[in-house]
């Protein structure tokens, strides 16, 4: 029968059987007799058994050209279709769709709209349909708007909803769930911000619930920093219904933003496999769980759903507002590129008390309002562990400990890098070894296999698993803009004190100033005398030339970090001739610590004494420490007997807040510092007997500050009124621009911006960007400082960008050793 079935093949006539999909064929064998073989494809092509194509389709003959593509990219499928006929089967006429259609259903929706040629040649094109979002269902009964704009809904089993916005969830009846978070009857709103440069989270009924959505009091102070930046534009919804509210809930993706990129959060089964897994293990002890894997895997997020779920698991179906030390939650956030509870270049340790249903750049500052609490943060100046990995697993150890005295009774969660090889799988395992976590968790199951070898390896003691990563996600914003977003939203933040009514639903709420930073009042910082209000000005991974200090400095951002002991000062000083002049030349350091402290505890003393006591002690030490430099006489703590670079020791000091240097006056010998921190933090840390070093390191130049001034005169804000000068701190007005610390009216020098195109937004090629460099010429009125406008086609010359040299310092160290 073999035999039979190629001699068939074999004598078929030269002209080519027509192509065939396979969802033709199928159609032409059901519309058959009843038999066990399909039937033979035509011998000949001709008007009722030629098979219509997808593409190109018309009334005549596919050109033999074409008809040749076709046969080859359908050839195989056609080829085990076409087997023998059973004897006495009779051929049937090829199943022939109407014209215009297409022959076959797509495999997937399409992503992009599918072009499909008519008789007259015209393209037509087929939108993908609508994606579901929210399949609840408004009617009279479940959908009411109350005269306050509270939006009252009534959901049943299964019922999700998708909102665009910002917006308040208060739960009147049953449960429901959001970013992980189960929430239960309560008086408390709970505040959700949801802009579509991130996932949008879907809040979930799993019975019958009644929810009250309310307007957010605070997000038009945080849309409107996109007049300042094109980073924070389009993020929200453009028309939301009714027209007064901050939020808009979307039932398909035709409801949302033209050309918006919309995607829901979605939790896998795996995740939520674990997550249930890890939350009944923490009902008997505190569990601690650390969460690794490559970029873009989801470890932030896996470890948001599981910190909410820890907290509300607690209380969830309760009728109280009450929290109790066990339904806090630790997390020990080591990710400085990407942190979740501080600003970029910084790890801390956090407490939460609420959930976190927010991006980070919507919660810039620690309290009530956010619902989290830095007990200890470190900055390592940089974005990356890989600028000082020893001074990265120091910072580490110390917030561990800090963990273990503090927040012991608490469960942990620990949030890594994605660096995971070379160097960065060597800090990882070290991490698993200091901390000892009871879990540790890889988010990916494709590897690379070297690093998960390594950490199966140090985990011997430790429960380790694979999750799957999250799928690729569209964004519209990357990692370095994400990072300048929350920069500047920390810069323009403020926390309302306003109100002390917990009744007040904006009550503590964090609102942004809009304006440019070039119109706030500078903080006016004394740098030598008496009265200085820093100790010195340090140097992370990269020491400076003394006579450069000011140049390098001027107009970025700096870490203001706290010196809780003179012992923070490693490496910088002979141990034998650190104390000050005379009799205390010779003391050691440790004791000369200890009798410092013994004089601000004396109960003897008066207040002064006990104020001054500290001031000589840094006094003298400052002397040592510091050197001024030739100009402007800065106070440069320089690294002393052999040491290159010297990094303070994190077990005696601590990060405050980021500053950012707008003027340098060597005339009074005062900075000009922007920061958020209030004054009343300022006033502890010198109530304790501390004192405030600056650190420069390799943060992300401040190029969004530089431009604000410029987007805000473009769309229409006014700008700033006209320049004060820096050592006048008397005058409320703006600055036009930023001026030069002697006084005059020149321009301060400095480094021009070397992301100026990026940071523009000219093409990037993603949603938000708008404007660039010819938005920022057409509104420049007299140059600005670090700002550099490219008209037309210009270009930068060459060697005008910075140049990075990729070095593995561990291995590097390894290898010496």
């Amino acid at each position: 029968m073999a035999t039979n079935k190629r001699r068939k093949l074999d004598i078929t006539p030269s002209p080519q059987p027509a192509a065939m999909s396979a969802f033709a064929l199928r159609k032409r064998l059901l519309a058959g007799q009843t038999t066990s073989s399909p039937a033979p494809l035509p011998e000949a092509p001709g008007t009722d058994g030629t098979a219509q194509t997808t593409q190109n389709q018309s009334e005549d003959t596919p050109s033999p050209r074409k008809s040749r593509r076709l046969r080859l990219a359908r050839g195989p499928s056609n080829q085990e279709d076409s087997t023998a006929p059973v004897s006495g089967a009779q051929p049937q006429p090829t199943h022939t769709p109407e014209k215009g259609l297409l022959s076959e259903p797509p495999a997937a929706l399409p992503t992009e709209p599918v072009r499909v040629r008519t008789k007259s040649n015209d393209e037509t094109p087929i939108e993908p349909p609508p994606i579901l979002f929210s399949n609840f269902k408004p009617s009279k009964s479940n959908y009411q708007k109350r005269k306050d704009g509270r939006l009252h809904l009534k959901l049943v089993d299964g019922e999700r909803l998708v909102i665009l916005g910002s917006y308040g969830i208060q739960v009147t009846s049953g449960e429901v769930t959001v970013n992980g978070a189960t929430l239960g009857k309560s008086k408390k709103i709970y505040w959700v911000d949801a802009p579509y440069c991130h996932a949008l989270p879907v809040v979930r009924c799993p019975e019958k619930a009644a929810l009250d959505l309310h307007s957010h009091p605070r997000a038009s102070t945080l849309r409107e920093l996109g007049r300042l930046s094109p980073y924070f534009r389009r993020l929200w919804n453009d028309t939301p219904e009714p027209s007064d509210s901050t939020f808009k809930i979307l039932y398909t993706s035709e409801d949302g933003p033209k050309r918006a990129l919309l995607q829901d959060l979605v939790s896998p089964a795996e995740w939520n496999k674990e997550i249930a897994r890890l939350v009944s293990s923490s009902t008997s002890k505190p569990v601690s769980v650390m969460v690794t894997g490559p970029k873009s895997s989801g470890k932030s997020t896996f470890g948001k759903l599981l910190a909410n779920r820890l907290i509300t698991h607690s209380f969830a179906g309760s009728n109280t507002d009450r929290r109790t030390s066990s339904s806090s939650v630790a997390v020990l956030d080591l990710d400085p590129g990407q942190p979740e509870y501080g600003v970029p270049g910084q790890i801390s340790l956090v407490r939460l008390t609420e959930p976190v249903l927010q991006p980070s750049f919507c919660h810039p500052l620690s309290g009530a309002a956010a619902g989290f609490e830095v007990i200890r943060s470190h900055s390592l100046a940089s974005i990356s562990p890989a600028s000082d990995p020893d001074l990265y697993l120091e910072a580490a150890q110390d917030l561990a400990t800090h963990y273990r005295n503090i927040l012991g009774t608490c469960s942990l969660i620990i949030n890594t890098p994605g660096w995971i090889q070379g160097t960065g799988l060597d800090l990882l395992t070290s991490l698993i070894g200091d901390f000892r976590p009871t879990e540790v968790v890889y988010m990916s199951q494709t590897g690379p296999a070297e690093a998960v070898e390594a950490l199966q390896e140090a985990c011997r003691a430790t429960t380790f698993s694979c999750l799957p990563s999250q799928g690729a996600q569209i964004t519209s914003r990357t990692a370095a803009q994400l990072r300048a977003m929350q920069t500047m939203s920390y810069f323009h933040a403020e926390a309302d004190v306003d109100s002390d009514d917990d009744s007040d639903s904006d009550c503590g709420l964090i609102k942004w100033n809009t304006d440019p930073l070039t119109t706030i009042p500078p903080w006016i910082v004394s740098y030598a005398g008496a009265n200085r209000g820093i100790f010195g000005i340090l140097l992370y991974d990269y020491q400076a030339a003394p006579e450069l200090l000011a140049d390098a400095i001027n107009g970025t951002v700096l870490a203001a970090v706290e010196v809780e002991s003179p012992l923070a000062f490693r490496d910088l000083a002979d141990p034998q001739t650190r104390g000050a002049g005379g009799e205390g030349r010779n003391v050691p350091l440790e004791e000369e610590d200890a009798n410092a402290r013994m004089d601000l505890d004396d109960d003897n003393d008066d207040d002064d004494k006990a104020a001054a006591a500290p001031l000589r002690h840094h006094l003298s030490l400052q002397e040592q420490l510091t050197m001024a430099t030739p100009v402007e006489g800065l106070p440069l703590v320089s690294a002393a007997h052999g040491h290159a670079t010297t990094t303070l020791d994190p077990r005696h000091s601590r990060f405050v807040g980021l500053v950012l240097v707008r003027g340098i006056d060597a005339r009074t010998r005062t900075l000009q510092l922007l920061t958020p921190v209030p004054a009343a933090t300022i006033e502890a840390v010198s109530a304790r007997g501390g004192e405030i070093v600056l650190v420069s390191g390799k943060l992300d130049p401040a190029s969004w500050a530089y431009t604000e001034d410029l987007y805000y005169q473009r769309g229409g804000g006014g700008g700033a009124s006209t320049g004060r000068q820096a050592g006048d701190t008397n005058d409320d007005s703006g600055l036009e621009g930023m001026v030069d610390g002697d006084g005059d009216d020149e321009p301060m020098e400095g480094v021009e911006d070397d992301n100026n195109t990026e940071s523009e937004g000219s093409g990037s090629g993603s949603e938000g960007e708008e404007g660039g460099e010819s938005e920022l010429g057409a509104g420049a009125t007299a140059p600005l400082p670090w700002i550099e406008v490219l008209h037309g086609n210009q270009k930068r010359g060459v060697g005008s960008k910075v140049w990075r040299v990729r070095r593995d310092l561990g291995r590097m160290g390894t290898a010496a050793e």
